[in-house]
């Protein structure tokens, strides 16, 4: 299935934060505040898009760079940068249109270009339409979180991918 996705990126602002906590409350149970979606668009390690179509925004996605330093490991391979998907998330009435799947691939090709060797997130186990996502994009379960979500005593599922380099870029 190769059809034409019509929207565009760009870094999320300030301006875009009423838009972006609109759709985050409609797709998740415990939303971020805009003060968080702030915290997040001030650390340079971070790299946080919004998706338009016709001038307004029906997406959002991030990732987080682990420091270079980091020791932290998910799997027996060491590699130079790892990326945390911190967040994707599509306007209900725009899913199922293929814009997560151009979401998720525009996040990964910009880690990719600046080095990005491994790609997490965390899903709850009860969210088969997003574990199935991810997995047609290339995830796999590498680990569990127990009581990753407190609210509902809900563990997370760890989900990951080597994002090796384009071969012709």
């Amino acid at each position: 299935m190769n059809m034409k996705i019509d929207c565009s990126y760009e870094s999320m602002r300030e301006a875009d934060l009423e838009e972006v906590l609109h759709i985050e409350r409609a797709v998740f149970k415990h939303p971020w505040s805009k003060d968080f979606f702030r915290l997040i668009m001030s650390d340079a390690n971070n790299y946080v898009i919004t998706l338009k179509k016709d001038d307004s925004i029906i997406g959002y996605g991030g990732y987080h760079f682990l420091s270079q330093q980091s020791d932290f490991r998910l799997t027996t391979k060491k590699y130079e940068r790892v990326i945390h998907l911190i967040n994707i998330a599509i306007q209900p009435k725009q899913q199922s249109r293929g814009f997560g799947t151009f979401l998720l691939s525009t996040l990964i090709d910009h880690a990719r270009s600046r080095n990005g060797g491994y790609c997490y997130l965390e899903v709850r186990p009860s969210n088969s339409r997003a574990i199935t996502f991810y997995g047609r994009s290339g995830f796999s379960i590498i680990g569990l979180i127990e009581n990753y979500y407190p609210q509902e005593c809900e563990n997370a599922l760890v989900m990951g991918k080597e994002i090796t380099r384009l071969v012709n870029h």
